[in-house]
């Protein structure tokens, strides 16, 4: 038997193992999940459940921002102009935070590429918005903090206007 009839015979073994193993793993992960189904079921309807409160909340609070934004114009463009101008900075900090795929790893144009993109809901690749998205979701949150702050201080109530429609919900 010669040298490369020894190699093909280890290789055909290797690969015989590996097959074996990976149809064992797929058995056993196969059974793991049949056999916890109801529970794998009710994480997922609770997580929706979760989720859709997080979004109905989210969409109150964003209302609310956004009457304010409407009552303060002129506030809320100087603080969305601002976001615009740090979003390149808010990008980079996101990115070092270790938001996307190589959070905390880049630095420069490409950690604020890579934050904005995150930020936006993934590059314009796999679906997302990309650095546009988190351009714009940087400067409406600017705009909207902007606005609320504005209410708060020019506000004459006691109490300023947005806690109070988030608080009479």
């Amino acid at each position: 038997m010669g040298f490369f009839r020894l190699l093909e015979k280890a290789a055909i073994g290797t690969l015989k193992v590996s097959g074996n193993v990976a149809a064992g793993t797929t058995k056993v992960v196969a059974k793991t999940v049949y056999d916890n189904r109801e529970t794998i079921k009710d994480i997922a309807v609770a997580t929706t459940v979760v989720t859709a409160k997080m979004a109905l909340t989210t969409a109150k609070i964003t209302a609310n921002a956004t009457t304010v934004a409407v009552n303060n114009p002129k506030t809320a463009i100087a603080a969305g102009v601002a976001g615009f101008v740090a979003a390149p900075a808010i990008g980079a900090a996101a990115s070092a935070a270790g938001l996307g795929v190589s959070g905390g790893t880049l630095c420069g144009a490409a950690a604020s590429s890579a934050g904005l993109a995150a930020l936006g809901g993934g590059s314009l690749a796999s679906g997302g918005l990309g650095m546009a998205g988190g351009s714009a979701l940087v400067t409406g949150a600017a705009a909207l903090a902007g606005s609320a702050v504005a209410e708060s201080v020019t506000s004459t109530d006691n109490e300023q206007p947005y806690v109070k429609k988030l608080t009479n919900d």
